[in-house]
């Protein structure tokens, strides 16, 4: 009789063992779905709509839809994993500087190249100018974007596209803007080609998962740890994406290249805190540059203080052709 008991005692802790296993299972792998899909996974997002915009969403919107409608040669390349990324190729002249331009999450090249006029600014020094589309944006392919730990290996694509249709004699440089700064800085630690003369970076961050939790920290209540956000985009990543955000560390990319690069960051930036430039900056062992620039916050340093930006930019550009 006690045999049977305790038979059946066992039983129940068994069950309640596998139930509440279960439970913790399906919590993992609903939750670093949720927010792996919040993260990451494509946004299909249509142009915002003139007729809703505020003034100053509209002058940024008309300049972006001039460029957009401006001729130009559009580009498809193969990525490391296969899929189909686009551009934009604008020529000035034959055998020109290249500057390739990277936009940030769920953005897009002509937005972005608004925020900051690059393709004004090319246009001025002579530069033809390449503006990319990021994986899981506009017309190139992909699922989910990885927060630049294969967007790095996108960026290296590009330059050897550059190389095989120009040549090693044209001096490129690779510009970001937010992700897409983090993802030229990532790339720096490649083999990448001895053409490629410089770097720009534009509000990147040091590290996705040090600016996600940043971010949470911003908009999750404050009753919710952003350790439990932690937890399950590590996870995501991981499982749904198959990367790691351990590959998304700018400063230790930086800490192993020898081509120059040129940081600019916002002091009021609170999605990519000035502390990150100054990492940045401080991890980098090639020749450097440091613009900060006062009461920008992300992606505003060159509307606060364009001709500082625009100067600044140039200089750098024409210091390493």
């Amino acid at each position: 009789m006690g045999g049977a008991m305790q038979s059946n005692q066992i039983k129940k802790v068994t069950i309640a063992f596998v139930l509440v296993l279960s439970a913790i299972v399906i919590i993992i792998l609903c939750g670093s779905q949720l927010v792996f899909q919040k993260a990451c996974i494509r946004k299909n997002r249509p142009w915002p709509d003139l007729g809703a915009a505020d003034k100053k969403q509209f002058e940024l919107l008309t300049d972006a839809y001039k460029i957009k409608n401006i001729p130009s040669e559009q580009i498809t390349i193969s990525a490391s994993d296969g899929i189909k990324l686009t551009g934009n190729y604008y020529e000035r002249e034959k055998n020109a500087p290249l500057i390739i331009y990277f936009h940030g999450l769920w953005s897009n090249s002509y937005i972005d190249g608004v925020r900051v006029p690059i393709y004004r600014i090319t246009q001025e020094i002579h530069c033809n100018l390449v503006l990319v589309n990021m994986r899981a944006h506009d017309n190139s392919e992909g699922a989910f974007s990885t927060l630049g730990a294969v967007e790095k290996y996108d960026c290296k694509e590009w330059t050897n596209w550059a190389v095989n249709r120009f040549g090693m004699q044209t001096s490129i440089f690779l510009m970001g803007i937010s992700m897409g700064a983090s993802s030229v800085m990532l790339s720096s630690s490649l083999d990448l080609p001895d053409s490629v003369h410089g770097i720009i970076d534009d509000c990147g961050y040091s590290s996705a998962l040090e600016m996600i939790n940043v971010n949470c920290k911003n908009r999750l209540p404050s009753y919710i740890p952003v350790g439990v956000f932690d937890f399950f985009i590590n996870i995501g990543t991981k499982m749904w994406g198959k990367f790691s955000l351990s590959e998304t560390d700018a400063c230790d990319a930086l800490s192993k290249t020898n081509i120059p690069v040129l940081i600019i960051h916002g002091n009021a930036d609170t999605q990519a805190p000035l502390y990150m430039a100054y990492r940045l900056y401080n991890s980098c062992r090639s020749e450097k540059s440091l613009l900060i620039v006062n009461d920008a916050g992300h992606a505003e340093s060159y509307s606060k203080d364009p001709d500082t930006y625009e100067k600044t930019v140039k200089e750098f550009i024409q210091k390493h052709l």
